[in-house]
């Protein structure tokens, strides 16, 4: 059906019912994609192409990973210097076994901590389906992994890691996966979604300047579902511009302001059946760092493009005071 969004829930139940396969926990299918947030900071991850058995996977922290899951359940990451495997998860182990992974420099043991554990995100709450595991310290200070959580069919959902500022946990908040997202009708779309209709200034005393100003995370999302390639030139560094305008049609924000950008040509191409999402994370103060008025703006997002806005939306939304 054009335009079906299939939910979480449904792809794991419906996943479940199919011949009673072992669970995949990291789907390494071209084009998937998840993207996390943890407060302002976001994390994109997606599995670029396949060669043979291994899938390169790009957004992890540790840069770039070849990674192949064999029929066990067992994830491994491919060494080209060593040219050998390394288990990087071991999703079918044992409650309780613990295991040498190198998914992280500063993780280097792994236990499957619960296999039917509960998670509850902006993705949605289960009871029961989530696979736990979690890192043991290790002698990195305020670095590496503390614990995942994984659904089946679906992939990592919330990692939790140490840092020198405290524990930082990053949650998924959208998906692009061959069973989550289905558009069959062909057709190029560029969306815009924000994270919710009204932002809300908390100013009930006391109040805390470190959490007045409300923040938005926006994604945009280009969608190639035709059968020929998209391609798209860039005359700078620069791929996409987002503005918010007032009611007056003044721009209070616009996210290039202060940043710098390599000038020179770029062509990227969009491969048939593929989209690709970008995310900010803005801030809504004025121009004094303050929170801005109330009242209704819209948010302005378009690809940079060479040619001006030939791919551009905006979406409307509401700021309120809560005294």
């Amino acid at each position: 059906m054009p335009g079906t969004r299939i939910s979480i829930a449904s792809l794991i139940l419906f996943s479940g019912l199919a011949g009673g396969a072992t669970p995949d926990y990291l789907p390494l299918e071209p084009g998937n994609q998840w993207i996390y947030r943890a407060g302002a900071q976001t994390m994109t991850v997606e599995v670029v192409r396949s060669e043979g058995a291994h899938s390169l996977v790009r957004g992890f922290p540790g840069g770039e990973v070849w990674l192949r899951m064999d029929d066990g359940g067992t994830l491994y990451a491919y060494d080209a210097s060593s040219g050998r495997e390394q288990v990087w998860a071991a999703f079918n182990a044992p409650e309780g076994t613990e295991y040498d992974t190198v998914i992280d420099p500063c993780s280097r043991r792994a236990r499957i901590a619960s296999r039917a554990a509960r998670y509850s995100g902006p993705v949605g709450e289960f009871q029961r389906e989530a696979l736990h595991i979690v890192y043991p310290p290790s002698g990195c200070a305020d670095a590496g992994i503390t614990e995942e959580f994984y659904l089946p069919w679906v992939g990592l959902v919330r990692r939790t890691v140490t840092t020198i500022a405290g524990p930082v946990t990053y949650d998924l908040i959208y998906a692009q996966l061959g069973g989550v997202t289905i558009i069959s009708g062909p057709g190029v779309s560029f969306g815009l979604t924000l994270d919710r209709p009204v932002y809300y200034v908390n100013l009930m005393p006391p109040v805390d300047p470190l959490r007045v100003v409300p923040e938005m995370t926006l994604r945009m999302t280009l969608r190639n579902w035709t059968g020929t390639p998209l391609d798209l030139v860039f005359p700078s560094g620069q791929s996409y511009d987002v503005v918010i305008r007032n009611e007056k049609d003044e721009v209070v924000y616009r996210w290039s302001d202060g940043k710098a950008f390599t000038m020179v040509f770029r062509r990227e191409t969009l491969a048939p059946r593929q989209e690709r999402s970008y995310v900010v994370t803005a801030r809504l103060p004025d121009k004094d760092g303050k929170p801005l008025p109330q009242g209704r703006y819209t948010t302005e997002a378009w690809l940079t493009t060479e040619g001006g806005k030939r791919y551009a939306v905006t979406v409307g939304f509401e700021l309120q005071y809560v005294y």
